[in-house]
């Protein structure tokens, strides 16, 4: 259910972008539009098929509406979330690097400094390019602001009967959006798999595995399972999946934080949501604490408005720079030997003592890394260009195909660069690398374009149409 005098993608899930109106009614099929269809033509279809493969960046209308420019018109002033559709494309894709990354250069897991092992690549702030575990911490805190920065502005107006219907309204959709384009990707995987297309293991995590139906169908079920508080879980088909499930969750948590505390005064909701975070943290559930600081954001976003005084506005700004860089830095938090490493030994002494502790410091590094750009403009557009914008785009379509892609496309280049340039020494080695990874990139985009206006925008049509089949009529007033 869209707001009236609002953008609709600001009520939509921060995983999964939306098309404007006029977009979605040109990807509606004919039959939905009322239109005849015209017999089939295999010419036709065939044509059809070559139009859908070109990147939509190509055609004639670009899918990808740019903030500052509108032909005809006057440049229009983003909405003040739109720059997260940004962040959401630039986290997906590091999160696709790391993955096409950490195979052939195992060593990304490592810290700067681990045992004598000083590569460039391996040093805070520039290892944020593949940090892909930070990333995830960054999709949940942008989802935990997305989903609830509309209703917490309806909160501070007292509209209460719009909250509810547009709650209702998202909550009986996100299922459908989340788990449809995750079940069509990880089909795809299974398909692949039974052709032999990818290799099957014998063994998954340690556990004996046969390909089969019955695998396939505990995958599914695995994926779509909000039940177990686990944050990961074993299957071959779409490992990095493990976050839908973690994602629907946390968004049930928002939704009835917002249904809870629609009420409250705002001093009341901040301090119940700020409790509930640091209880979430203590009991190792960063990934709920990360939707719930989100909604913080969301109240601290409406709330606080900026300082007059110049002095003070620098002042501030450079605060929030710094804390910026303080969240890039432990977003850097290396995976293996992290207490080893030099930068990160001292987190070997404060709390937590376990494992927790990685995930712990990426999802602070993550809340200072999203916080302080809801108050910094100039951050924000960096956000706003049109490649980072398009990436936000296909970037869940890019989370979803990319664990294939790189197990078959990527994975047959890489291995071709490999016999015909060589991986015996450092530069053969990294010169296979980096043809593989010149050639595969725009593939695996491609691919991602693709399966975006092919899977996640009928996802997206199929949610609205159900919910409007699904509603019980309006009664008369």
């Amino acid at each position: 259910m869209y707001l009236a005098g609002h953008p609709a993608r600001e009520d939509e899930e921060s995983l999964l972008p939306q098309l404007s109106p006029e977009e979605s009614a040109r990807t509606r099929r004919p039959s939905q539009l009322g239109i005849s269809l015209p017999p089939f033509s295999p010419r036709a279809a065939f044509w059809q098929c070559l139009a859908f493969m070109r990147p939509s960046f190509l055609g004639k209308r670009s899918p990808v509406p740019d903030a500052t420019e509108k032909p005809g018109a006057l440049s229009r002033k983003p909405h003040s979330t739109e720059y997260l559709d940004g962040v959401r494309g630039v986290a997906s894709l590091i999160v696709f690097i790391l993955h096409w990354t950490h195979i052939p250069y195992p060593s990304v897991n490592s810290g700067w400094g681990y045992k004598d092992n000083t590569s460039f690549w391996l040093l805070p702030f520039v290892r944020i390019v593949y940090s892909g575990a930070a990333m995830v911490s960054v999709f949940f805190v942008v989802s935990g602001f997305v989903l609830s920065h509309r209703f917490v502005q309806r909160m501070h107006r007292h509209e209460h009967a719009e909250l509810l219907s547009g709650l209702t309204s998202l909550t009986f959709r996100r299922a459908i959006r989340l788990f449809l384009p995750a079940f069509a990707s990880s089909t795809m995987a299974f398909l692949c798999a039974y052709l032999d297309i990818v290799h099957v293991p014998k063994k998954v995590n340690g556990q004996p595995f046969k390909h089969g139906l019955s695998s396939y169908l505990e995958y599914l079920d695995m994926e779509s399972n909000p039940w177990d508080w686990s944050t990961d879980f074993s299957g071959f088909y779409n490992p990095q999946l493990w976050s839908i499930a973690v994602e629907f969750r946390g968004s049930m948590v928002v939704f009835l934080m917002i249904v809870g505390l629609a009420k409250t005064r705002t001093a009341i909701r901040l301090a119940v949501e700020t409790l509930l975070m640091a209880h979430c943290f203590g009991h190792k559930r960063w990934d709920v604490a990360l939707f719930i600081a989100g909604m913080i954001l969301a109240e601290l976003e409406v709330l606080l408005q900026k300082p007059k005084n110049p002095s003070a506005r620098r002042i501030v700004n450079v605060i929030l720079g710094l804390a910026i860089v303080l969240g890039l830095f432990l977003c850097g938090y290396p995976r293996d030997h992290n207490t080893a490493t030099p930068g990160y030994m001292w987190s070997k002494y404060v709390w937590p003592f376990t494992a927790y502790r990685r995930r712990f410091w990426l999802a602070v590094g993550a809340m200072l890394v999203v916080g302080p750009m809801a108050f910094l403009p100039s951050v924000q557009s960096i956000f706003l260009t049109r490649p980072a914008r398009y990436l936000g785009r296909i970037s869940f379509a890019l989370y979803l195909v990319h664990g294939l892609g790189n197990r078959t496309i990527g994975k047959w280049l890489l291995n071709g660069c490999w016999d015909h340039i060589g991986k015996e020494g450092f530069w053969p080695y990294a010169i296979s690398y980096i043809v593989s990874t010149t050639l595969y990139f725009p593939i695996i985009i491609w691919a991602s374009d693709m399966f975006w206006r092919g899977v996640d925008v009928p996802s997206t049509n199929f949610a609205k149409w159900f919910e409007k089949k699904c509603a019980a009529p309006q009664s008369a007033r």
